[in-house]
């Protein structure tokens, strides 16, 4: 396969993601009169999923890429995809106040720390009172750390990411730290899982991962270097990260965190 040609979002790109999402969907119960926001839906795989079980879902996303994708191969009678932000959709008036469930699954440890309470803030007034909602994030690992590292000594691809700074921000909390910091946001009936991942992921899954989701420094390396690039990566992984279970496959050391909350009644 030509790696560097791909934009495979869609399947094996995402699948570390879509495992974990679904291997966890299930601590949300959704009704058939449900109105659902998914807060950073991406390609709507999950966002579409939902949608055969409520009356309605609005996924939103700050990628035009993404939503294009969405839109033509996720879409659904009674599935929304529109453009925004998790950090502003507590002041969009078409949001407000409007869905009995919302999801966001592997995003919020995109935003920056002052922005997550922002969000957090923002998705609790898109709900109605007594709305449900599910937080699925990365909380620890040292994967990015270590990628960055490597590729910033690297002889070859130091050059092209020496200045890359990374907005990927694991969230490195207890279960009680995140209780805390959601019932400071206002939500109330936080409960919080930590738990291992243990996802194997083959050569293919593992270099679209890094083409398409896990690291930054991806878009930086030239198209005509990127086959190049992702070899070196996956046999940097496959050096550090290698499932003892499975030969050529990497399991890669990370903690993510599950976390349901209700919005108060009154």
């Amino acid at each position: 396969m030509n790696f560097s040609a791909s934009t495979d979002y869609h399947g094996d790109g995402r699948y570390m993601q879509h495992v974990n999402t679904m291997q966890h969907i299930h601590k949300i119960t959704f009704r058939p009169e449900d109105a659902v926001l998914d807060v950073g839906c991406g390609t709507g795989e999950e966002t579409k999923s939902i949608a055969g079980k409520v009356k309605s879902v609005t996924g939103i996303d700050n990628s035009e890429e993404m939503l294009a994708l969405a839109r033509t191969r996720n879409p659904a009678p009674n599935l929304t995809y529109l453009y925004g932000d998790a950090r502003d959709c507590g002041v969009n008036p078409d949001l407000v106040g409007r869905f009995d469930k919302a999801v966001s699954f592997f995003v919020l440890h995109w935003l920056p720390g002052p922005a997550i309470a922002r969000a957090l803030r923002g998705i609790l007034a898109c709900l109605k009172r007594g709305g449900e909602a599910l937080f699925i994030l990365a909380n620890r690992t040292p994967v990015t750390a270590d990628a960055d590292q490597f590729l910033k000594s690297h002889p070859e691809w130091g050059k092209y990411v020496k200045d890359y700074k990374s907005s990927y921000n694991p969230w490195n909390q207890t279960e009680t730290g995140m209780e805390k910091l959601l019932t400071a946001c206002g939500w109330t009936n936080v409960q919080c899982e930590l738990y291992p991942v243990t996802t194997s992921l083959n050569e293919r899954r593992t270099k679209l991962l890094f083409k398409t989701a896990a690291l930054g420094q991806t878009a930086l390396i030239p198209e005509r270097e990127q086959e190049a690039y992702l070899e070196d990566m996956w046999q940097w992984a496959l050096s550090r990260y290698q499932d003892p279970a499975q030969a050529g496959h990497v399991v890669f050391p990370k903690e993510n965190a599950v976390v349901r909350a209700v919005k108060p009644q009154v």
